[in-house]
């Protein structure tokens, strides 16, 4: 393989990208570009006529060659920033998105407003951790734990909380949801971001999230809708009076998860949207 500038290298990756129906040829092609060479996308620019050995072109055409293939960048770089901190991602866990700082952002302004002193919190299917990890470093005094069925996805998290020198701000714990916790009242806030792809829906999804990420972290196997099913019934037993359960919800599922909220239980629900103007977070009080 002939030695090939930056610039030119750059040209012919994001070309093989396109073919392959990758959205953001350029964009990746720089990415892993900085990734093989251990710099950061500034540089290509600033560098863009410098001439790269074989070895690295080589390097550099096997993560294209992955990425063209329709594996996430993520898993690809190892990485993903979310809420301003930089995550460790591996095929166990989602990649954590944009659309769940806004649960993040709802839990901060409710411990404020609780004014509560040493927050419980609680954080089930906690994958890569992002939001335990976000949230113990926002709310110092925080009491938070982190609960994933998965084992594979727990190491993850606590890799992530170690790198973020916050692991002894966060227990983790090996749980099918709410079932390793005992029926008393003691958590000030229960948080999911749990598997709400519908089975149904799972072949029409972006082949990057269909072939790559975790089936078990995405849909229940049913109709998107039983882990909130199985949250409301839960959580209650958990929660302390004025305590409250928030959940990220599927594109299409707000009215549903809403109507599913006992009256006699819950204060009226409250809907946050994401930046599409999608109803995207549940808030709920418990009375």
């Amino acid at each position: 393989m002939p030695s090939a500038t930056i610039a030119e290298t750059l040209k012919l990756a994001s070309q093989q990208l396109r073919s392959a129906a990758i959205a953001n040829d350029v964009l990746d092609a720089q990415t892993l570009l900085a990734e093989a060479l251990g710099k950061d996308r500034t540089y290509l620019i600033v560098n863009f006529n410098e001439q790269l050995s074989e070895d690295l072109l080589a390097k550099f055409q096997r993560l294209i060659a992955r990425r063209a293939s329709g594996e996430p960048l993520q898993y690809i770089t190892g990485h993903q920033e979310f809420f301003g901190l930089e995550f460790d991602v591996t095929p166990d866990v989602l990649i954590p998105r944009p659309e769940t700082e806004i649960l993040v952002e709802e839990t901060i302004r409710l411990a404020s407003q609780q004014k509560v002193s040493v927050p419980v919190i609680l954080d089930i299917g906690t994958g890569s951790g992002c939001i335990a990890v976000a949230l113990a470093r926002e709310l110092e005094d925080a009491e938070i734990t982190a609960i994933d069925i998965s084992e594979a996805a727990l190491n993850v998290a606590r890799r992530n909380a170690a790198k973020h020198n916050l692991a002894d701000r966060i227990r983790f714990v090996h749980s099918d949801l709410l079932s390793a916790f005992p029926e008393t009242q003691f958590a000030d806030f229960i948080l999911s971001n749990p598997p709400y792809v519908a089975q149904s829906e799972l072949p029409s999804l972006q082949r990057e999230v269909r072939d790559w990420e975790p089936h078990s972290a995405l849909t229940d196997y049913d109709d998107g809708l039983s882990f909130y099913r199985r949250l409301l019934n839960d959580s209650p037993s958990r929660l302390k009076p004025d305590g409250y359960l928030l959940c990220e919800l599927g594109y299409n599922q707000s009215e549903a998860v809403v109507a599913m909220a006992d009256s006699q239980i819950w204060e009226s629900p409250r809907l946050l949207d994401d930046l599409q103007g999608i109803p995207r977070t549940l808030a709920l009080r418990k009375k």
